[in-house]
C-alpha cells in the first residue's frame, strides 16, 4: 500500500444538514499526511469551500448596504455533477489504489469521497495531486496542470474523453454560482441564485499540457500538429463539423489521430 496525501473534511450528513447551515459557519479543515483514510475535525456539518464562498457573498452584499444570508437552500441546482455517490477507484501513478465510494464537487473541484454509501458516514475531500486519479463511471479523472481560456497556467480535473494518435481529448466540468436578481417592476422577472454548469474542452498534444479548445475554427485548428492542420480545415469543411459541440470535437480528435 502506498502513502497518499488527503486533506481531511468534514462534509455532513446529506443535503438537509447541508441545507441547515448557515453562512457565517467556520469549517473545520485540517491536513494530514497519513497512509490510509482517517476522519479528522470537528463536525461542522457543511462544505467548508462553499461556506468560505458563502462568507465572501455576504460580505460583497453588505458593503451595498444589504443585509442578507445565503444558505444552500437558497440556491438552485447543484454543486455536484451527480449528487449520489457512486463506487469508483483510487489510482495512484495509475496503479489502482482501493475501491471508494464517490462524487465530484464541480463547484470547488474536488472529489468526495466515502468507503460506503450509507448516509450517515462522513466523506473525506481528496487532496489535489497529480499523482492521484480518479476512475469514476468508467471515466478517468486526473488533476493536471492545463492551459485556460486566458491562456493563463491553472489546475483542475480533466475527465479523459478520447486519446487518439498524438491526441487527447479530455473535458472540464464546472459549476458557477450565478447571482440572484429581483424583479425591479411587476412587469419584469426575477432570477434566484443558481449553480449553472460550463464545460469547457482541452486538447492533450504529445508530451505537452492540455490547452483549451476555443470555439473559432482558425484558432482551434492552430492547436494540431502543423502537418496536419490542412487536412483538419478540409475534414471540418466538408463535414461540417460543429466544433462548439462535444460530439463535433470528439470526431475533430478522433480524425486528426488517425492522420
Amino acid at each position: 500500500m502506498k502513502s497518499i496525501f488527503f486533506t481531511v473534511v468534514f462534509l455532513g450528513f446529506g443535503a438537509m444538514l447541508l441545507a441547515q447551515q448557515s453562512a457565517n459557519v467556520q469549517p473545520g479543515v485540517i491536513s494530514v499526511y497519513q497512509k490510509g483514510l482517517q476522519g479528522i475535525g470537528p463536525d461542522f456539518g457543511n462544505n467548508p469551500a462553499s461556506e468560505n464562498f458563502y462568507n465572501q457573498m455576504r460580505d460583497k452584499l453588505a458593503d451595498l448596504g444589504i443585509e442578507q444570508k445565503i444558505d444552500l437552500q437558497d440556491i438552485d441546482g447543484s454543486i455536484y455533477t451527480n449528487d449520489e455517490f457512486g463506487q469508483g477507484t483510487i489510482l495512484f501513478n495509475g496503479e489502482e489504489e482501493r475501491k471508494m465510494f464517490m462524487r465530484y464537487n464541480a463547484f470547488n473541484d474536488e472529489f468526495e469521497i466515502k468507503g460506503t454509501d450509507l448516509a450517515e458516514e462522513r466523506a473525506l475531500a481528496l487532496l489535489k495531486n497529480q499523482n492521484i486519479s480518479c476512475m469514476l463511471s468508467g471515466k478517468h479523472y486526473t488533476y493536471m496542470v492545463l492551459q485556460d481560456k486566458q491562456g493563463e497556467k491553472d489546475q483542475s480535473y480533466l475527465k479523459e474523453i478520447l486519446e487518439a494518435g498524438a491526441y487527447t481529448l479530455y473535458e472540464q466540468n464546472k459549476k458557477l454560482f450565478k447571482e440572484g436578481k429581483p424583479a425591479k417592476t411587476s412587469h419584469s422577472i426575477s432570477f434566484p441564485h443558481r449553480f449553472v454548469d460550463e464545460t469547457n474542452f482541452y486538447i492533450l498534444v504529445g508530451d505537452d499540457i492540455p490547452i483549451y479548445m476555443p470555439s473559432k475554427k482558425k484558432e482551434l485548428v492552430a492547436l494540431f500538429l502543423e502537418e496536419h492542420q490542412s487536412k483538419i480545415k478540409q475534414f471540418i469543411k466538408e463535414k461540417r463539423i460543429d466544433v462548439k459541440t462535444a460530439k463535433g470535437l470528439y470526431n475533430l480528435v478522433l480524425y486528426a489521430g488517425n492522420l
